[in-house]
């Protein structure tokens, strides 16, 4: 198993930091492909096996010349919007049944945006300065034509996180140009999200466990009436405890929508503010976290 790098959390700040670059953060799965002797892995972030899965990957870097050892993404990019998706990608990754690997690959075309190389052709390059790396993996993706895709990178931080924030990207991986590639997590790798607010009536909540099961597990959240996802994160133990009152005092009502698990429905006026990443194919918010309640 390859242990991959790792990020660590970044804010604004780190967009003024010298002798750094800036990469499009990809909403997709984290794939390493392994070539040797001709022979394609491909393999996870945790170590597991994906070859099978994805069969046009393997063709593809077999078709690319050399050995090599590359980090990844594996994204989807719908057609229609031109945006990445997170479902779909995680459905042609997760998929082990050989029909349906073939039924989603026609349906969810994939490429693959490389941002590393650890090796090439028998030599071991991690140990390299980013910078220097980043033209060897350039080197070998240069001339090829296929679903690999080189992910390119910017030095002006500040103006490329602007264009983010237009496009709706999902954030910026900050990278020290002179680092090498570590298989930990590191402060040469940073993370900068792009989050997004939105305020959500609360129509219900999930039951509490552990240090949780006196107060609630998660909210149930609803806009205009419609399921946007639950949010169980980011509350303080005044927050815990003014929610629970809140419900203790509601008049509980049926169920305006199904989501997947049990909760009790309340008839309720809060309203709280939450931060995502995303929204889904389904309209349902990725990674919420709570914010504050809305007065």
């Amino acid at each position: 198993m390859i242990k991959p790098m790792l990020c660590m959390d970044g804010d604004v700040s780190d967009l003024r930091r010298l002798g750094w670059a800036a990469e499009w953060k990809w909403d997709g799965t984290r794939v390493l492909i392994i070539k040797e002797n001709g022979e394609v892995t491909l393999q996870n972030r945790d170590g597991i096996i994906y070859t099978r899965r994805l069969p046009e990957v393997v063709e593809a870097a077999e078709n690319i010349p050399g050995d090599f050892t590359l980090d990844a993404e594996v994204v989807y990019i719908n057609p229609k919007t031109g945006r990445e998706e997170f479902t779909p990608c995680q459905r042609r990754c997760s998929t082990k049944d050989l029909g349906k690997i073939y039924y989603l690959k026609a349906k969810y075309p994939i490429t693959v945006e490389a941002f590393d190389i650890l090796k090439l052709d028998g030599k071991i390059v991690e140990t390299f300065p980013w910078e220097k790396r980043k033209r060897l993996l350039w080197g070998l993706l240069d001339h090829h034509e296929g679903i690999f895709q080189y992910v390119q990178h910017r030095f002006d931080l500040e103006q490329f996180w602007e264009e983010v924030k237009r496009r709706e990207g999902e954030g910026l991986i900050l990278k020290d140009v002179n680092s090498p590639y570590k298989r930990e997590r590191s402060y040469s790798w940073l993370k900068l999200k792009n989050w997004r607010h939105r305020i959500c009536d609360v129509v219900g909540y999930t039951a509490g466990k552990n240090s949780r099961s006196h107060f609630f597990g998660s909210l149930v959240l609803a806009e205009n009436g419609r399921y946007v996802g639950v949010v169980g994160s980011g509350f303080n133990d005044w927050e815990l405890r003014r929610i629970k009152d809140l419900f203790a005092d509601a008049q509980k009502i049926s169920k305006p929508f199904e989501i997947g698990e049990p909760y009790t429905a309340v008839k309720t006026n809060l309203k709280v503010q939450v931060k995502y990443y995303q929204i889904t194919e389904n309209n349902v918010m990725r990674f919420p976290v709570f914010e504050r309640i809305v007065t």
